[in-house]
């Protein structure tokens, strides 16, 4: 047996451990031989790390756990997002700061999703946690003037892991089933994961509107009501396997895909019942449709992480390619069926996209995290749509029509985390990204678009000394809007009956980007057990406001186009709380309660008040739930709320959306430690979907309004861990 050495027992001396003794215990005894002593039982207990990005970073985001993710037995990533605080989801237009429409970005992995990506796809299960980042960041994109929202996807584990999920929803408006799950391991140096879900349903629609014109004189031109009815099925699957190899302590291989493919067929019958006046010639009346499409996109990346110069290196390649094609007909049939038209009108969307990103990260002298990387990509995409037309018998017009699209981005940031003092931390970035659009296709001229914003970022933690608890936040920052290729192409859309309730669109290739001067400031408390505060102003300074307006071109049709027209500024009111309600009362252990509220103002300077603010802006969002856990049976609620109001988009056009109240519940029973029944209810109130608009020029008085049937819908989940 060989003595222990200096070292040895040195360790063995700091951490309290009796290795010492037990190694001079064997030591031979005088004849030559070990004695025989007990062998103890060393136990080393180390607590587990008490990290918390939402308290502890210095750029101030909100983390949603894969279990709160899955808690309410969700089947898609918008009803998830309705209940996080200060994001709103109306529409599937995920909001933060009550602003959609472009102003909230989403990113998957960190980069934005790949063409053809759908969120629609993306199961619960499939997600490992949503970061709410509410300043911006250098090492993501700066298109984010209300936020960010970054979805980051299970990735490699570290032990086995194998499980599946059965869900299936019913209400009186639609049936659904998805069957996913996982398998992950880890052999050697080499681990996989593979995570994948298949889904199939059948959805109804049932809608209604109103549409009516009054002359100046007060005079009912023109009153119609609409009814839609219709529906049909779907059907689907995602696939994401990953694989990384470690291959020495310095290198790793990181090698991940992704696959989705969808289609649907659906059918409907759209009828409009004139009380007054024409709205058109012909003034088509039945419009029975139907429409089919298959839709895939197909991912791969490569990855490598080396540890070199001090620091660590992370690029990676990927590439993207996806098609979705749609075969549209529908018949146009005039009062009496006196005319008829059928148009077929066929699109096939083919987009590609390479992309590289690099990313070196090094921790400095004095506390200092210096991170710098290069973010590059290519999208060209491939659209054409084949529209025949005919009417009444006649020839049919052939109208074929192909655009090519391409955008380039290039972006370069470098940022330093600085831990001041133990409660004084500040984080500055710089980013700058280049976008450059090009677009050509069938009847319009060739353009191309530049732009470029060079943004800096400052943001600061200040945590008050004695572990209080308290802390404080300020970030300023520069963020942008870029206009979406849509926006940017000529080409227009042909409105079937072309009025101001029903009109053509249009992009314009002049259009420059959004720019935003922000400041954030935020107090924060936190105490044991989880329980938390939080308080957050923010302003917004928006110049180059891009809005879409109404307008009757000098061919007599009306047309939305969207222009750079004025300045704009946004300001927000936050407040959070979570609260586990055992620190009131010990009798109420086991219940955990959380509240968000948020206010939002906003105005454009060239739109004249009252209500002039951004398009689509929710004035007020709230979320509340509470939850309760005892041993095997997990339950809670929530409701997510949001205030609807009237919104002047210009002089002559005001919107205004309803005020939406969404109550779901679940309750969870752990049958054993390998399989747990979920039961939900989401919209228990059975909410509408309602909305209205008004149009008012020199020639009279629009108003347009619809509606969308709701239901509460129940749901029941079986999650098997194997």
């Amino acid at each position: 047996m060989m003595s222990p050495t200096p070292l040895c027992l040195a360790i063995a001396a700091a951490l309290s451990c009796p290795a010492a003794a037990f190694a001079q215990s064997n030591q031979p005894d005088d004849k030559g031989k070990a004695q025989d002593k007990p062998v103890q039982k060393v136990e080393v207990k180390g607590s587990a790390s008490t990290y918390d990005p939402r308290r502890d970073d210095t750029a101030s985001k909100t983390v949603l756990s894969a279990e709160e993710i899955r808690k309410y037995g969700d089947d898609n990533i918008f009803d998830v997002l309705k209940r996080a605080p200060g994001v709103t989801v109306t529409d599937k237009s995920i909001k933060m700061r009550g602003l959609g429409a472009g102003y909230t970005q989403i990113l998957v992995n960190g980069d934005r999703p790949p063409p053809g990506f759908s969120l629609d796809a993306l199961t619960p299960d499939q997600i490992e946690r949503i970061e709410v980042i509410r300043a911006a960041s250098a090492e993501y994109s700066m298109q984010a003037i209300a936020g960010t929202i970054n979805i980051v996807l299970r990735k490699v584990v570290s032990k086995p892991q194998r499980d599946l999920r059965l869900n299936a929803t019913r209400s009186p408006l639609q049936r659904s089933g998805t069957m996913g799950g996982t398998w992950g391991d880890k052999v050697g140096t080499l681990s996989y994961f593979v995570n994948g879900s298949l889904f199939g349903g059948h959805n109804e629609f049932h809608s209604r509107g109103a549409d009516q014109l009054s002359l100046p004189d007060g005079t009912l031109a023109q009153s119609r009501l609409t009814r839609y009815d219709g529906g049909g099925a779907y059907r689907g699957g995602v696939l994401f396997p990953r694989l990384n190899w470690k291959i020495d302590a310095d290198n790793e291989l990181n090698v991940s895909a992704g696959l989705q493919a969808s289609s649907h067929a659906w059918s409907g019958f759209s009828h409009n019942e004139n009380l007054a006046g024409s709205f058109g010639n012909p003034d088509w009346i039945d419009m029975p449709g139907r429409t089919s499409g298959d839709q895939w996109m197909m991912r791969g990346e490569i990855g490598w992480v080396a540890k070199v110069a001090g620091g660590k290196l992370d690029v990676s390649l990927a590439g993207e390619r996806s098609r979705d094609e749609n075969d549209n007909d529908t018949d146009y049939y005039s009062a009496g069926r006196a005319h008829h038209l059928l148009r077929d009108w066929d699109t096939v969307y083919r987009p590609r996209r390479m992309s590289f990103r690099g990313k070196f990260a090094r921790s400095l002298f004095d506390g200092h995290a210096l991170v710098t990387g290069i973010d590059a990509s290519r999208q060209r995409n491939e659209d054409s749509r084949d529209r025949i037309d005919q009417q009444d018998g006649a020839p049919a017009t052939h109208v074929v029509e192909a655009y090519q699209p391409q955008v380039t981005r290039l972006a370069g940031y470098v940022q330093d985390e600085w831990n001041i003092t133990q409660q004084w931390s500040m984080y500055l970035g710089g980013r700058w990204e280049g976008v450059e659009t090009e677009s050509a296709g069938t009847g319009v001229a060739e353009t191309t678009s530049r732009s470029h914003v060079l943004s800096p970022v400052a943001q600061t933690l200040y945590k008050f000394p004695d572990k209080s608890g308290r802390q404080l936040r300020l970030a300023l920052t520069r963020t942008y809007k870029a206009p979406t290729v849509d926006q940017l192409t000529a080409r227009r859309y042909l409105s079937a009956l072309n009025t101001r309730f029903a009109p053509d669109s249009s992009g314009n290739p002049g259009l420059k980007p959004e720019l935003a001067n922000g400041v954030d400031v935020a107090f924060e408390q936190y105490w044991t057990d989880g329980a938390m505060v939080s308080l957050r102003g923010t302003q917004r300074l928006i110049s180059d406001y891009i809005r879409t307006r109404l307008d009757l071109d000098p061919d007599g049709r009306w047309i939305y186009r969207p222009l750079n027209d004025g300045d704009a500024r946004v300001h927000s009111l936050e407040a959070e709380v979570k609260l586990p309600l055992r620190v009131l009362n010990q009798a109420a252990a086991g219940f955990d309660m959380r509240a968000s509220v948020t206010r939002n103002w906003s105005e454009v300077s060239t739109v004249p008040g009252p209500d002039n603010r951004l398009d689509g802006q929710t004035p007020m969002s709230a979320n509340v739930g509470l939850d309760y856990r005892r041993d095997r049976l997990t339950f809670g609620a929530s409701m997510a709320y949001q205030q609807g109001g009237w919104v002047r988009v210009s002089d002559a056009q005001i919107r205004h959306a309803h005020t939406r109240r969404d109550v779901d519940a679940y309750a969870a029973w752990k049958l054993d430690p390998h399989l747990q029944l979920r039961f939900t209810l989401n919209n228990i109130l059975g909410m509408d979907g309602e909305s209205e608009s008004v149009y008012e020029d020199a020639g009279g008085l629009s108003r347009q309004a619809s509606w969308q049937q709701g239901a509460t819908r129940v749901g029941v989940n079986l999650e098997l861990k194997m």
